[in-house]
C-alpha cells in the first residue's frame, strides 16, 4: 500500500496552508473582514477558471475567522436570494419561512439574530452566477441592504465568470460600489507545489518521484487546475494500490487522465494512415516504462514495426513528418528542451490522454484489420 491518508487526495480536502493564494487571502481580509469589523460593509466578486482554488480560499477563512460571522451558501440550491436569505437565516439559528416573507422581515430578522450574537455577518455566495442571471432585484436587495434596510452585512460572490457581466448597465449602478478579485490559474511549478504538499501527507515517501509529479503538472497546467492535478494523483495513487505496485508509474497517470477525460476513440484512431498506425505504435512502445521518449528512439524502432506491418522502413524525414500530424490530431504531446550546455535542443514526446499498454491494445487491432 502506497496510499497512507488518503484524505488529502480528495480534492475537498483544505489543507493548512493553502500555497499560492497567501495574497488573495490577504486581499479578502483587506477588502472585507476588516472593514466589516469597523462597521463598513463592503461587497466583493470573486471569480476565476473551475480549479483555481476559489471554495478552498472560502472554506480556508470560514475555518479560521471567528469575528464577524461567515455564512457560506451554494446558489445551485436556490431559486432566488429570498429563499436563500431564508436559509442563511435558519443556519443563525431561528426557524424561519423561505416563502412568502419580505425583504423588510428578512433583513430584520437578520438584525435581530446578529445583534443579540454582537457581531456582523460576512454572506458568502458560490456558484453565484446562475441566480445573478435570474434574480437582479434580489442582488440589489443584497447589496443595498446595509443602506436600505440597516443590516450590518456584506457579501461576497464566487463565480466562475464575474456574476455582474448578466446584469444590464442600469442594475450595474444600482448595486452601488463593490470590489471584484480575479483568481488567475495555477502554473506549473505552482501546480507541482500543490501535488508534492499532498503527496507528503498522504502517500509513502517511495511511492513518487519528482519525474512523475513533473508528469501530472504537465497535464494539468493545461487547465491551471489543481483540481484536474489533485484528481490525477488521487486516481494513479489508487490505480498503483490495485496493481500491488510500490511506486506511481507513467501508465498510472495515463490510465488516470483518460478516466477523467476519455479521448482517444476507435473512430478517432480510423481517421489514421497506416503509416500515421504504426509511428504512434512504436512511440507507445518506446514509452512503455517512461513518461517520455525522443525522436531517437522511434528512429532505432520504427523500421522494426514498419516491417512486421509489411510497409517500407521510415527514415528520419518521414518519422518527422508523421510526427507533427500526430501532434496537430492531438494524439502526442511533444516539447523542445535544451540539451545542456553546448549539446543544443532536443524535442521530446508524450502521451497524456490514455495508457500507452491501452493505446497499442487499439492499434493493433486496427492494424490487424487493415492486413
Amino acid at each position: 500500500m502506497i496510499i497512507k491518508n488518503p484524505d488529502p487526495l480528495d480534492f475537498a480536502y483544505v489543507p493548512e496552508r493553502l500555497r499560492f493564494r497567501e495574497q488573495q487571502l490577504k486581499k479578502i481580509r483587506e477588502i472585507v473582514l476588516q472593514p466589516v469589523r469597523n462597521g463598513i460593509f463592503p461587497n466583493l466578486v470573486i471569480y476565476g477558471a473551475s480549479g483555481t482554488g476559489k471554495t478552498a480560499t472560502i472554506k480556508l477563512l470560514l475555518r479560521e475567522e471567528k469575528s464577524p460571522t461567515i455564512i457560506y451558501e451554494n446558489a445551485l440550491s436556490f431559486g432566488n436570494i429570498r429563499t436563500l436569505l431564508s436559509d442563511v437565516i435558519n443556519k443563525l439559528g431561528k426557524v424561519f419561512p423561505s416563502r412568502a416573507a419580505s425583504y423588510n422581515q428578512i433583513f430584520g430578522a437578520i438584525n435581530t439574530i446578529m445583534k443579540k450574537r454582537g457581531t456582523s455577518l460576512v454572506l458568502v455566495i458560490d456558484e453565484a452566477s446562475n441566480i445573478a442571471r435570474r434574480d437582479p432585484d434580489g442582488f440589489y436587495n443584497l447589496f443595498r441592504s446595509n443602506e436600505i434596510y440597516e443590516t450590518g452585512m456584506s457579501t461576497i460572490l464566487v463565480s466562475i465568470d464575474n456574476p455582474t457581466i448578466y446584469f444590464t448597465e442600469r442594475d450595474r449602478k444600482s448595486l452601488g460600489v463593490f470590489s471584484a478579485l480575479e483568481f488567475s490559474k495555477y502554473t506549473r511549478d505552482e501546480l507541482y507545489g500543490i501535488i508534492d504538499d499532498r503527496c507528503k501527507v498522504s502517500l509513502e515517501d517511495s511511492a513518487y518521484t519528482p519525474s512523475i509529479l513533473d508528469y501530472i503538472s504537465e497535464i494539468a497546467e493545461h487547465f491551471g487546475s489543481a483540481r484536474v492535478a489533485i484528481e490525477l494523483l488521487q486516481k494513479a495513487s489508487h490505480i498503483a494500490d490495485y496493481r500491488s505496485s510500490d511506486t506511481i508509474e507513467g501508465e498510472d497517470i495515463r490510465a488516470a487522465k483518460s478516466l477523467i477525460n476519455p479521448y482517444v476513440t476507435e473512430s478517432k484512431l480510423g481517421e489514421l494512415e497506416k503509416e500515421e498506425l504504426v509511428l504512434l505504435l512504436t512511440v507507445c512502445s518506446c514509452l512503455k516504462n517512461a513518461t517520455e521518449t525522443q525522436l531517437d528512439c522511434l528512429v532505432e524502432n520504427a523500421p522494426a514495426f514498419a516491417e512486421q506491418y509489411s510497409m517500407e522502413g521510415m527514415d528520419r524525414k518521414d518519422i518527422y513528418r508523421i510526427l507533427k500530424k500526430l501532434e496537430v490530431v492531438g494524439f502526442l504531446d511533444s516539447k523542445t528542451v535544451s540539451g545542456g550546455d553546448k549539446k543544443g535542443v532536443r524535442k521530446v514526446i508524450s502521451i497524456s490522454d490514455v495508457p500507452v499498454a491501452v493505446l497499442s491494445e487499439k492499434i493493433e487491432l486496427m492494424l490487424g484489420q487493415i492486413a
